[in-house]
């Protein structure tokens, strides 16, 4: 694939599981095996159930949560998305209860295609400026 065909597979991603959980499309844009290394936690983030659960438990605390593609770059089999993600705390997140207040989280993310597939990313989210924030 090109790097503008992965750049546009990994939009199709965020905006298919990330953004709309339509996990139906899970096998669509990732490979048997996938996983997301996440910097903070020991564990790394294995396949459609793992996402799934991750993503329900952070719009279940941020019901109105606006994951954004701020930024993206590409070389060879490697995208690079820098996003923002503004919402309200309205449910337990990271144990600190619903605060009502609105907050941005950050991150950066690298994903690896290879044969028209997302085989793995790395994340690293600003989880204690989130946090900082709803403090």
């Amino acid at each position: 694939m090109s790097v503008e065909e992965n750049k546009e597979l990994v939009r199709g991603y965020v905006k298919a599981i990330l953004v709309e959980r339509d996990f139906s499309k899970f096998s669509h844009f990732t490979a048997p095996g996938f996983y997301i290394d996440r910097s903070a936690v020991p564990e790394a983030i294995k396949g459609e159930n793992a996402l799934h659960n991750q993503m329900d438990m952070l719009y279940g605390a941020f019901p109105d949560l606006d994951l954004q593609i701020v930024d993206m770059v590409a070389e060879g089999d490697k995208v690079v998305v820098r996003f923002a993600a503004p919402g309200t705390h309205t449910n337990t997140f990271a144990g600190i209860p619903g605060t009502g207040r609105k907050a941005t989280w950050k991150g950066l993310v690298m994903y690896h295609v290879v044969d028209d597939k997302i085989v793995e990313a790395w994340a690293n989210w600003d989880d204690w400026g989130l946090i900082e924030q709803l403090r």
